[in-house]
Order: C-alpha cells, then structure tokens, then sequence
C-alpha cells in the first residue's frame, strides 16, 4: 500500500469519527439518575412524571384526562405552590370549540425589579385524540419544567422576575388552552417570554425556534446568554417555520398576546408521533435530558434578565457549531459577507490562473463530473421513495411519511449518492486536477447562497463554512502538495454545519424529502474536495459506499413488515345515518388485515373527502354496508328568537345527548354567511367586514363545516346564529364517540399486538348522522 493510500484512509476515518462526533454531541448523553442532588436537575427524575402522566391516552374531554391534571396539580402543590385552574369555553376561527382546563402556578421573585416582566413556563398536557398516551408529546415537556422548577427551589436563587408556569390544555384539539390563557387571564399582561416545550417524535435533539412578530435580534442573543451544554438552533429552520402553516402554543401567545417565545421541540422517530406508540418506553432519555438542559440554563439567566423590551426590527444570521455553541451576524450584514468571500474566491480565481497553478481547460472540464452528481443523485434519490411506496405499499398507512425503518433508508440515500459521486469523481481522476475542480463546487454555492440571500436569508450562515473551503482552495492553489492535516482541519466547519441537515429535513418532514439529503450530501462533498480530491482511493470508497448502502438497504427490507415492536397502523368506524336508516362500516386504509377485512367483504372503494380535520387530509378509502345497530342520536332542540334586524331570522339550537359523545362536527351545506354566531356562550370571532378577501369559518366561508366540538364534562352543544331571512340553512350533525371497541353492541375485538390505531383520524369510533333543514 502507498504512503498517500494510508493518508487517504487516515483521512477518511478522521472524517468518519467527526461526522459521528457532530451527531453524538447534538444533546446530552449523559442521562443523570435519581440520586442526582436536589439543586440539580435529575431525567430520572423527570422521567419519573413521564411514566406517570404518558402512561395513557388523556385526551380532553376523557376520564384518563383528569386524574392526569390532579396529578399535575398536587405535585405543584408538593413544591409548596399555589395552584389555579382556568376553564372556560374556546372557539377558534376554524370552528373549534372545546373548554379547557389550564393548571397555572408561579414563583414570585425574590428581588423583584421595577416594571420587570415574568417568565412563563410552557407545555401542554393533553395527549392527541384519541389513542396516544402522549409520553413524549408532551408529557415529556410537563416532566422537565416539574423537575426543572424543583431543582430550582431547592438551589434557593435569587431571582428579579416572576416565573409563572402553565401546562396548557386542549393543545392537540386547537391550542385552545393557550388562546384562552391569553385572552382572559390577568396574568398575561406581565408576561415578558414564553418557553415552550415540545415534541414531535420520541427521540433526538430538541431545536429551538423563535416566534416573534418582530426581528429575533434581541432574542437571539439572550438565547446565547443562556443556551445550555448542547444548543441546537438555526435562522434556517426558523425562516422555514415561519414559512410553514405551523401552529404551536407559542403561536397562540405571539398572534393574541404579542409576546416572544422560544420554542423547543425534539422530532426524530417521527413514526411515533400521536400514535399509541407514543409511550414512555420509547421516550429518549437523552431528549428529556436536553430539555432539562435548556431548562436550567433559562431558569437561572432568564429569571435575572430583564424581559420588559425583547422586540427589535432586526434579524439575526445564526447557527449553532459542535462544540462551540451559537454564533449569530446581522441580516444586514450577509451581502457584505457574501462580497467578502465572493471577492476572495475570484482573488484566488485570478490568482491561480496567473501563477498557471488552475487552468481553464480544466475549470471548465470540472464542470462536468460536478453537474452529474447533483443531477444524477438529485433525480434517482428523488423518484426512490416514490419506487420505495411501490414496493413497499404497506409504508402509506404510516400517514408521517417516515416508516420504523426510516433511518436506514437515509443512510442508504446518503451512501448511494457517496457511491455515485465517488464513483464520477473516480473516471476523471486522472484527467482533472483537484484544485481545478474545486471550481464547479464554489460557484454553485455561490449561486445557491445568492438565492438564498435573496429569499431565505436565514440559511445566509452557509456561507460560513465557504470561507474555510476557500482558505483550503487557497492552499491548494498556492502549493504543489498542501498539508493533509491543514486540509483536515479547514473542512471541519462544514462537517459541524452542514451534516446535521443531511438528517434532518427526511426525519422532520418524511422520506418524500430524501432528496434534500442527495443535494446536500453532494454540496458537502464538494466543500471537502480539499481532502476528497486527493484520495488515491475514491474507487474503494465508492465500493465502500455501495456496500454500505445495499446492507442498509437489505437491513431495511428484512424489517419492512409490521410486529409487535412495528405494528400496523389500521382504522374501523361504523357510521349510523339516522335520516335514512342505513349504517356503514369505514376505513381510511389502502390496504385491509387480518383485523379489518373481515368487515369488508363486500368493500366499496372511495374517494370522497371528509369533513372531518386531519393532519393528512385522509379519507375514507373503502366502505360496506353494515348490520344497523340502535345507537340513539341526540335530541335537536329548536327555538326561534327575535332577529336584530326585519332582514334577518334567529335560531337557537340545542343537542341534548342520548349517549357519552366525544366529539360533534356540525355541518352546513348552503355556505350560508352568518350575520351573528354564538355557540355555549361564546361569540365568533368575525374577522375585518372591510377586508373582502379574507376567509371565516362563519362568514365569507370556505367550508362547510361551522362546529368541531371536542366535548367535555358532557356538556351540551347549544348555538345561536342569525341569518338573511331567505336564506336556507341546512346542518349535519355528525356525533363521534371513540367506544367502537368497548360498546356492548359490538363485538369488535382488541387489536392484535402487531397493528395500532391510525392517528391523525377519526379512528375506533361510532359516528351517527342526522340532519336539520330550516
């Protein structure tokens, strides 16, 4: 073996054992026991709660529900606090009405400050509808503010803000215990920041975001004061947030109440998200770990800082370095940064091509091997998972779009398209010299980084790791034969950087975006031609590659089927139509089990969309005819009440149950606009009459749909409305109960260990219609 053979292989484990490190240090690994001292914050301990809140579903409006507040309730009041609840009824502009119960506390300051503002403390405790014992979602977050809080007291800090803490209700349902938080509570007024705590799968890092309706400037660098052993944040994901239609607690708080928040969630293993899965066994440790860990560091700088003025009309460039923590630049400074590197690069450019050390011939020859990797690995890696879903049609009925073997593919993407780009890079070895290819690279991210300065400037930092690329350009430009470990270090920032998005987007937004890790895969490949270019054994390592990603995927093959630690999500509801006096059964999955075929033996296929609010959009897809079964509809009580107006006319409706009900969607099918809504006691919020364009769930409607009750305590459904008097009305009243499996006139059995509730549907429930014309 040749002595440049045995620096390649250095070379390659050294960047191996980096990536490998960047990943192991995105949160603690370190998972600290029961025997942890008080002042300090224990994940056992934290853990503890978790078990004892995830440990089944509690759903608003279910008896599990309850017992979980008492629980929350009395192990505040262990900590000698004054507790509160807050109830009252909630309806959203979408139509969502439920009534919440907020369990809300604080902690006075010791030396309290004039005009100090307080610091809220944030989670939900409500699980997702209707299956999912929520551990991580968000039992999780209540543990670590319980534990986190505790450790505080018993250090006995002095501290210049109030600390007031909320665990929210109905946040599954529509952040309906946030809204009434920051619509009817006085204590909203003195509050100065919200943290927030999250989840959106079982385990990984956990990612700060900010909401804010200004410029994050002064929210990122209180962040820094405070950012704990292992921060994970970027303006990246928070300008892609602020992008997507993502509705959290914390955007309740910033649209209502006008008030910053940071917001940390956690989101690998996705295919747990709002499923049964979701328990505390499967809970990462070392994600409660990391929300403790940014905890604790809040608690003890944010609780001295002053909160009173977080707003600023600047944005901040910022970004997080293995080791190093949060480094943050001025929006306005990133064409200035770019002009900087831009102007290098073309020193260098020029400078190369004078000393003769570049040559044009094979710049422009550069290109070539360059532009296949991107488009070859960008277009194969982007029509595999739709081959993926051909093979393996069982992956659909996982709706998050990430199956249990989801990290296997990634590595298979990552490793396939290290196998094409080496395996390009290989057949022109000898016909392109390194540094002269190093040129094709550049200016593609210098394409890509005008773009982005242009429309997502918080992925501006990119250009970061650019500057250290371009010093290593430089000395292969300058010297016949550049240090390896000079080149070594000067691609470590890219590694840092750019790695941790290769996983990222494919577990936060499903396998479709499989082609993101291609593309930055290969970005990152040509940030590390300084070390690459040079290897004498690209052959080998793209053999390497090949192997690795034909194991991955045969690993994922073999575990491709559903189990007892992998089971299937399914779906069965039986639907009672009162006004016509026929009953179906439905379901939403493509393909039928052992579990629900056989109601389905006669199965007609659908299409037809649903009223009912889903993550996914999901629908029925097959439906047959079933035995009807006496399930009694509600009794639809009608009072007609004086008009405001000769031009209007005005009902009250009111449904008086004949069974336990969970959940009521009411329909009506004209469009009909409202002059005036009001349902248990609360008027709809109607938005500006001048603003013509704008959209209302009761006025300049754009659905059907007017209620989705998720009800609580049995209460009924009673609503007022007021209508042009020509106008018919014509309401479906659609009554949900999740008791298909323990009603006494059925016989549906338990699930087998190997298949669970679909989430994100109306899943496991008896539904009966009926209609009201008027």
């Amino acid at each position: 073996m040749r002595k440049k053979d045995y620096k390649a292989i250095i070379s390659l484990l050294v960047i191996i054992t980096a990536v490998w490190y960047v990943f192991y240090d995105l949160y603690p690994s370190e998972i600290t026991d029961l025997s942890t001292q008080s002042k300090e914050f224990s994940t056992l301990r934290a853990f503890e709660h978790v078990k004892n809140i995830g440990n089944e579903p509690h759903y608003i409006g279910s008896d599990s529900h309850n017992s979980k507040r008492n629980y929350i309730v009395n192990e505040l009041e262990k900590m000698d606090l004054q507790v509160q609840t807050q109830q009252g009824f909630v309806l959203s502009k979408k139509g969502v009405l439920t009534a919440p119960e907020n369990i809300i506390t604080r902690l006075e300051a010791t030396d309290s400050s004039p005009n100090s503002k307080a610091l809220l403390l944030l989670s939900h405790y409500d699980s997702a509808v209707h299956s999912s014992p929520g551990a991580s979602d968000a039992a999780s977050g209540v543990a670590a503010i319980l534990e986190a809080v505790r450790a505080f007291k018993a250090s006995k800090p002095s501290f210049q803000n109030d600390i007031i803490i909320l665990f929210s209700d109905g946040e599954e349902v529509g952040l309906s215990g946030a809204e009434l938080f920051a619509k009817e509570h006085p204590w909203i007024n003195e509050v100065g920041l919200v943290l927030n705590f999250e989840s959106r799968g079982s385990g990984g890092p956990s990612n700060m975001i900010v909401e804010t309706n200004y410029g994050n400037s002064k929210l990122i660098e209180l962040f820094g004061e405070s950012q704990g052993h292992h921060p994970l944040a970027n303006s990246l994901m928070y300008s892609v947030y602020k992008l997507l239609p993502n509705d959290t607690d914390s955007t309740v708080f910033r649209e209502i109440a006008d008030v910053p928040s940071f917001f940390y969630a956690f989101i690998d293993d996705h295919f747990d998200y709002h499923t049964a899965l979701d328990t505390p066994s499967r809970l990462d440790k070392g994600s409660l770990a990391h929300q403790g860990d940014y905890l604790m560091s809040s608690l003890e700088g944010f609780s001295n800082t002053d909160l009173s003025n977080l707003t600023s009309q600047q944005d901040q460039v910022y970004f997080t370095v293995t080791g190093l923590g949060l480094f943050h630049y001025p929006f306005s400074g990133v064409w200035f940064i770019y002009a900087v590197a831009f102007a290098i690069f073309i020193f260098i450019l020029i400078y190369g091509l004078k000393t003769k050390s570049l040559t044009r011939k094979e710049i422009f020859l550069g290109f070539v091997p360059w532009l296949l990797s991107l488009l070859l690995s960008g277009l194969l890696i982007y029509f595999a998972w739709p081959l993926l879903l051909q093979i393996y049609p069982e992956y659909s009925s996982i709706l998050q779009g990430f199956p249990y073997n989801g990290h296997d593919y990634i590595v298979v993407f990552v490793a396939f398209t290290l196998f094409l780009v080496f395996s390009i890079y290989q057949f022109f070895d000898h016909r392109l010299n390194p540094k002269n290819a190093m040129i094709a690279p550049l200016i593609t991210w210098f394409i890509v980084l005008f773009l982005l300065n242009i429309f997502l400037k918080g992925a501006a930092f990119f250009i970061i790791p650019l500057f250290f690329t371009l010093f290593a350009f430089f000395l292969m430009v300058r010297f016949q034969v550049p240090s390896y470990l000079f080149l070594l270090i000067l691609i470590l920032p890219s590694l840092s950087i750019i790695a941790p998005f290769i996983q990222f987007f494919p577990v936060g937004l499903g396998l479709k975006t499989g082609v993101v890790s291609a593309v930055f895969t290969v970005l990152l490949f040509g940030n590390l031609l300084p070390i690459f270019g040079y290897f004498s054994i690209k052959k080998g390592v793209a053999t390497l590659a090949l192997l690795v990603a034909i194991g991955f995927f045969i690993k994922a093959h073999l575990s491709s089927g559903f189990d007892v630690t992998q089971p299937r999500p399914n779906s069965l509801v039986y639907a009672l139509d009162s006004s016509t006096d026929t009953a179906h059964w439905f379901t939403y999955d493509d393909e039928l089990d052992s579990w629900t075929s056989p109601y389905f033996k006669e199965a007609k296929d659908l299409t037809a969309s649903l009223d009912y609010q889903s993550k996914y959009s999901s629908a029925y897809t097959k439906s047959s005819i079933a035995d009807l079964k006496a399930i009694p509809s509600s009794q639809i009580q009608v009072d007609t009440l004086e008009p405001s107006s000769f031009r209007f006319k005005k009902f009250r409706i009111q449904l008086d149950y004949q069974r336990n009900i969970n959940r009521i969607v009411v329909s009506e099918a004209t469009k009909a606009n409202f002059e005036s809504f009001t349902v248990n006691g609360v008027t709809a919020d109607f938005y500006d009459a001048n603003d013509e364009g704008s959209s209302h769930i009761h006025t300049n409607r754009f659905q059907k749909n007017i209620i989705d009750y998720y009800v609580v305590n049995q209460v009924p459904l009673s609503f007022e409305f007021e209508v042009d008097k020509t106008q018919p009305v014509e309401f479906t009243f659609k009554e949900i109960s999740f008791d298909l499996l323990s009603h006494p006139l059925f016989s549906v059995k338990e699930r087998p260990e190997d298949k669970i509730p679909k989430p994100f549907i109306v899943n496991d429930a008896i539904i009966t219609h009926q209609s009201l014309n008027l």
